[in-house]
């Protein structure tokens, strides 16, 4: 499911507050911030969402930030795999687990500008995988 992010994870962030997976990856080289709303943090990206509207993973093209989403209070968490174009063989994982409703923001500013991450989101019980979708390519744009 590839899609813009922001109408959708406004109204998944709304519903949180109102009422086949890999076995391994590189760990992540990104610098992380706090966590910001998934509503604000997505409105500008485009990524895939765990077939159980769970987790999102979401990629700003400008900028080349992406995001790890939590979607709903559900007691699980998200999870990111990624490959990029700088290390096509090399899968990237991040595992951080921002709260319900919130985003971790993590910055991939090494990515050229004709350069492309394809990214997965899962969600997680433990360290059980729930739901994934499938990889979707994302390019950077400046």
């Amino acid at each position: 499911m590839r899609f813009k992010m922001g109408a959708v994870l406004a109204a998944a962030a709304s519903l949180t507050f109102g009422l086949s997976g890999v076995a391994s990856a590189a760990p992540a080289a990104t610098d992380q911030v706090a966590q910001v709303p998934a509503a604000t943090a997505m409105a500008a990206c485009a990524g895939p969402v765990s077939p159980d509207g769970g987790a999102g993973a979401c990629f700003n093209p400008t900028g080349e930030h992406l995001l790890n989403c939590d979607l709903l209070a559900d007691g699980h968490h998200p999870e990111v795999y990624y490959f990029r174009s700088t290390s096509p063989n090399t899968l990237r994982h991040i595992s951080d687990a921002p709260e319900a409703g919130n985003c971790v923001d993590h910055d991939l500013a090494d990515i050229p500008e004709s350069g492309w991450i394809d990214v997965q989101a899962c969600n997680y019980e433990g360290n059980t995988e729930l739901s994934c979708s499938n990889f979707v390519r994302e390019y950077a744009a400046g």
